[in-house]
């Protein structure tokens, strides 16, 4: 199922997996580091209440030594300051009780024999929720024992209340009575404290046992934690490292297949190109408005002309050679005719036989002219290719026929014989000739039959290439899957939805091209953006086939003007066309041009700058001149830029202009010519 997606989609899926590598080593170092933590937060815990059970035994030693310190105090005022003491240690131990309980944090203050420093203050944070084992120090078995020793302290406190009675009262005898009874007392209270420091000691020995259990327990658990750890870093990394090759090994087999589908499909661009400039007579495709392309037989026949290729940057439509001054209706010498095209105009009136005259350059020559119309199967598109076959000789010899015809009158008595013989003679050729054009006519349209197919090929296949070639993977794969049966209905939709894609990606190729050569029949508003970008789809493919660069700075504001948008699309085309065979012709290191677009007050201007080297000084002022290419000899420039200044000055009311200058855009150096078309903005007309 992974081979029939997009190699785009396959980069993704590889990025993403190297992603969600790194990510799954994050998520178990993260997650191991958390019980790791976890493990320490419990044992810190358990130190932390071992240490609490250590303050309450010191605690409980100190009320041992103060309750028999009680008992060697006199006066009131000494047995107060130690009750103080006594009731300060209980406070402190039920304040350690208290935190054993419910946690907390238990301050304390520890006394020092340091000289300048007599104590420090220490804090213990407690949480009994962290952990999930009880050690056996107990509030259970203190609480109870401190009740006891407050009862022990009331009674002590009751006897030498009575002793200091029959002191103060100097009753000797009753005060060695208290005095026995005192002895007696403190007889029976060291095992009290003895029981209480021993159950103490055990409970802290016990907590020592365990803590010492839960750290050896702890330190297993981190060992095979990071055992753990480690083999799933290990697996994450083989996994994604054996997917990630897997998967670029089938991109690069896919692009090996690519580059052989685009070989043999510019070879049979070229057998295509080969059958149509193999026709003796000039052929040319239209799309009924503008011409496609054309055969070499009109570059050989216009001597001003070095190349086919300049003739189709010159002229969009061989409609614009046409001499206007013709003999009769039979000819053509125009491009509209009561609002439709001349090609319509010729395809609506069949029977007629129509010619044209064109001037080589050197001579004018007369040519019937034959359209034929080939649909080629979708969307009611279609293509015209017009044949033109050279009847001069034909129509000389009739001129000749024409010319005796008149002179007729004034010489027929003397050439009465002569005018006979040479009538029959001219009227035998001529119907021969005739017969040899109409067999010619023939010829020509069937042989424009085959070029039709060839030519719509040769014509879209640098825009179909790839998206034809991601159809027919895309198709392959689908029906493998379903041939095995892995294809869900889910693959399926995905598959179509391609498929469904790259059709309207055809669909608007063709539209593109369409829209381009429809011609505008009253000025609209339009933004200036918009046709910038349908001229440059148009030229995008031949731009690419030469590795040549586009950089464009379009602005993000609307550039609104008013006018007759395919014209100065038209206009655009010709100084792209001319950038391009400049860049080819000079080669420069690095092939590129770069578009621009601003707007001031008043106007709205794109810049094309080219880096070809820049137009010669001596005729960069005749850039514009009508035909100066037969005087100056210049690169792709001629009618073609002769026609976009009329269109963008007289049309538009624009300007265009061009110079040779060198700019940097970001770090890339363009040194050529620049031409700057600029139009008025719609509020400004």
């Amino acid at each position: 199922m992974l081979q029939n997606l997009r190699t785009s989609t396959k980069l993704h899926i590889l990025v993403l997996l190297f992603v969600f590598g790194f990510l799954s080593l994050f998520t178990v170092n993260q997650v191991f580091s958390s019980l790791i933590d976890d493990l320490n937060k419990k044992t810190q815990n358990y130190e932390r209440k071992i240490k609490i059970g250590e303050f309450v035994s010191e605690d409980i030693q100190g009320l041992k030594a103060l309750f028999f310190e009680l008992s060697l105090t006199t006066s009131a005022k000494s047995r107060s300051i130690v009750a103080d003491k006594i009731n300060t240690l209980i406070q402190n131990i039920n304040d350690s009780l208290y935190i054993l309980e419910h946690g907390g944090v238990l301050k304390r203050k520890i006394e020092l024999n340091i000289l300048g420093k007599s104590s420090i203050e220490t804090q213990i944070n407690y949480n009994p929720n962290i952990s999930d084992q009880k050690i056996s120090l107990e509030v259970i078995d203190i609480r109870p024992k401190l009740i006891e020793l407050t009862e022990i302290l009331s009674k002590l406190n009751e006897i030498l209340e009575h002793r200091n009675e029959h002191l103060s009262d100097q009753n000797y005898k009753d005060l060695a009575e208290a005095n026995l009874e005192l002895t007696r007392y403190y007889k029976t209270t060291p095992a009290f404290f003895n029981r209480m420091g021993e159950n103490i000691k055990r409970l802290l020995y016990e907590g020592d046992i365990e803590l010492k259990n839960i750290k050896e327990e702890i330190l297993s658990k981190q060992e095979k934690y990071l055992k753990i750890k480690l083999l799933l870093i290990f697996s994450v990394i083989l996994v994604t490292t054996l997917f990630g090759y897997w998967i670029s090994r089938i991109i690069n087999k896919e692009n090996q297949q690519l580059a052989e589908a685009n070989k043999e499909l510019g070879l049979k661009e070229r057998s295509v190109k080969a059958i149509l400039n193999g026709q003796e007579n000039m052929v040319i495709v239209s799309d009924g408005t503008h011409m496609i392309d054309a055969n070499d037989a009109i570059a050989n026949f216009f001597t001003f002309l070095d190349s086919i290729e300049q003739f189709k940057s010159k002229y969009d439509c061989i409609c614009d050679l046409f001499e206007t001054d013709v003999p009769d209706d039979s000819y053509i010498n125009k491009k509209e005719y009561d609002g439709e095209t001349w090609l319509n105009y010729m395809l609506n009136q069949k029977d007629k036989n129509f010619k044209v005259i064109l001037n080589s350059g050197e001579a004018y020559h007369h040519f019937s002219i034959v359209a034929n119309k080939k649909y080629l199967g979708y969307d009611d598109k279609f293509i015209i290719v017009v044949v033109l076959n050279d009847i001069t000789n034909e129509v000389n010899s009739q001129k000749q026929l024409a010319e005796l015809n008149n002179n007729l009158e004034n010489i027929i008595a003397l050439k009465t014989k002569e005018l006979q013989d040479l009538n029959n003679g001219l009227e035998e050729k001529i119907h021969d000739e005739l017969e040899k054009n109409r067999e010619k006519d023939k010829q020509m349209i069937q042989q424009s039959r085959y070029a039709a197919l060839g030519e719509m090929i040769g014509n879209i296949a640098h825009q179909w290439r790839q998206p034809l070639s991601a159809i027919s993977s895309t198709a392959s794969g689908i029906e493998l899957q379903m041939e095995i049966g892995i294809a869900s209905n889910e693959d399926i939709k995905k598959s179509y939805t391609d498929i469904k894609h790259y059709v309207q990606f055809l669909t608007q190729t063709i539209e593109d091209f369409r829209g381009f050569f429809k011609k505008d029949k009253e000025q609209i508003d339009f933004d200036m953006r918009d046709v910038l970008k349908n001229s440059l789809s148009i030229t995008n493919a031949t731009y690419k086939d030469n590795n040549i660069d586009i950089k464009l700075s379009i602005s993000n504001e609307p550039m609104f003007s008013h006018g007759m948008p395919s014209e100065l699309s038209q206009a655009f085309l010709n100084i792209l066309n001319n950038a391009r065979d400049a860049i080819i012709e000079n080669n420069p290191q690095f092939k590129g041009v770069y578009v621009s677009t601003q707007s001031n007050e008043n106007e709205n201007i794109i810049s094309f700058q080219d880096n070809a080297g820049g137009i010669p000084p001596h005729i960069l002022e005749k850039i514009f001149d009508p035909y100066f290419t037969t005087k100056h000899q210049s690169q792709g420039t001629g009618i073609g830029l002769y026609m976009s200044k009329d269109i963008v000055e007289k049309n538009m009311q624009g300007s265009i202009s061009v110079t040779n200058q060198t700019i940097t855009v970001d770090g890339i150096t363009y040194n050529g010519a620049c031409f700057r078309v600029s139009v008025p903005k719609k509020d400004s007309i």
